[in-house]
């Protein structure tokens, strides 16, 4: 089931990205609503599951940006297969496992899209701005305040794919 949940709520996740948490963007920085949707149902189901949700969410992410389409999809396979390797050796998941997964998730994941960004022949640099500054000008505005936005949205996010994960399955979810 949650492979077909995955469609729907990655669709309104990806038309609230770009719609209504904008306006709460602080240095250009937003919350990553579908990575971190990703990241939370990652945490308690099967590798197939956050690959399914991975994809759909940064394709859904993706269509309604100016990124170049399959962006969002890597840096969150990537973070999924990471997930999945680590998780094994989780108990549980609690307050500093959800910070320990989403600090660098978020972080492999902004920087993939601004590699693949900066690397897209559709994305030309602004005149008279060299590669070095588009770089720090990203990391700075960008990916930094979206990191900080991540771990304040990680906790809800979780509690609300956690309830619809045991809803799901009866209470029986990993």
């Amino acid at each position: 089931m949650g492979y077909f949940l995955s469609i729907p709520i990655m669709m309104i996740a990806a038309a609230l990205q770009a719609t209504l948490l904008p306006q709460i963007a602080i240095f250009g920085g937003i919350p990553d609503l579908p990575f971190l949707l990703t990241l939370a149902w990652a945490l308690n189901s099967p590798l197939e599951e956050g690959i399914v949700w991975a994809f759909v969410g940064g394709i859904a992410k993706d269509s309604l940006s100016a990124s170049p389409l399959g962006t969002s999809v890597i840096g969150a396979l990537l973070v999924v297969i990471g997930i999945h390797l680590v998780r094994r050796q989780l108990y549980s998941v609690g307050l500093f496992s959800l910070i320990w997964m989403t600090l660098p998730g978020s972080l492999i994941h902004q920087g993939v899209i601004l590699g693949l960004v900066l690397i897209s022949p559709l994305r030309p640099l602004a005149p008279g701005q060299g590669l070095v500054s588009a770089i720090l000008q990203s990391v700075t505005y960008v990916i930094l305040p979206t990191i900080v936005y991540n771990l304040a949205f990680i906790f809800p996010v979780y509690w609300l794919v956690r309830r619809l994960q045991t809803g799901l399955t009866g209470g029986t979810a990993r």
